[in-house]
C-alpha cells in the first residue's frame, strides 16, 4: 500500500509538471477597495469616481509573466439614474506600467485599455459589464507581461444624478510556467 501510494503521488507531481499544464491566477481588485466606496452617488459636482481612490491605480505584480498566454479582464457596475434628466455613464478600465503614479493622465505609458457606455432615462437601471481580453499584440497584454502593472477603473456621468454599485473588478491570467525554463 505504502509503494502504491508513492507511485500515485510521483505520477500526480510529473502531471503537474508537464509541459501542457496551464495555470490560472485570479486577482480580484474589487477587493482592494473599502466596501463604503464601492457604491455612491455621481452628480453634477462629483461627475466621477476612481477605483481604487489613489490615481496610481492597484500595483499588480505577475511573477512569472514571460509565461503568459492570455488573460481577462472583468469590470460591472450596476446603475440607476435617481435624477430627472436623461444620463450616460462611462465605465473605463485604464492600466499603465508599474512607475506610472496616474492611470489617468495619459502619460507615463498609460492607457485607456477599454471603455463602455450606457445611456439610462430618468428612473432607469443598467449594468455596465466590461469584459477585456487580453491576447498577444494587444497593448494591455504587453504591460501584464512586463511582469508588473498597474489597473484602475473609472466611472463617468454626464447627466444629473446616478447611484452606482460596483459589483465586479478581476483580472484573470493563464500562464504556461513550462515556457520559463529555457531553450538551448
Amino acid at each position: 500500500m505504502k509503494r502504491f501510494l508513492m507511485l500515485t503521488t510521483l505520477l500526480l507531481a510529473l502531471a503537474a509538471c508537464s509541459g501542457h499544464t496551464v495555470h490560472r491566477i485570479e486577482v480580484d481588485f474589487l477587493s482592494f477597495v473599502p466596501e463604503a466606496n464601492r457604491s455612491g452617488t455621481l452628480d453634477l459636482t462629483t461627475a466621477q469616481v476612481q477605483v481604487p481612490d489613489d490615481p496610481a491605480g492597484q500595483l499588480v505584480p505577475v511573477p512569472g509573466a514571460e509565461a503568459l498566454l492570455e488573460g481577462k479582464v472583468r469590470v460591472k457596475a450596476e446603475v440607476a439614474n435617481t435624477g430627472t434628466l436623461p444620463a450616460q455613464v462611462d465605465l473605463e478600465v485604464r492600466m499603465g506600467p508599474e512607475g506610472d503614479t496616474n492611470l489617468y493622465d495619459d502619460t507615463g505609458g498609460d492607457l485607456e485599455a477599454k471603455r463602455v457606455s450606457l445611456t439610462l432615462d430618468p428612473g432607469a437601471t443598467g449594468t455596465l459589464d466590461l469584459s477585456l481580453d487580453l491576447a498577444p499584440g494587444n497593448p494591455a497584454f504587453d504591460l501584464v507581461k512586463a511582469g508588473s502593472f498597474r489597473i484602475g477603473a473609472r466611472l463617468n456621468l454626464s447627466g444629473e444624478k446616478v447611484d452606482y454599485t460596483l459589483t465586479q473588478g478581476e483580472v484573470a491570467l493563464r500562464l504556461k510556467l513550462f515556457n520559463l525554463i529555457p531553450n538551448p
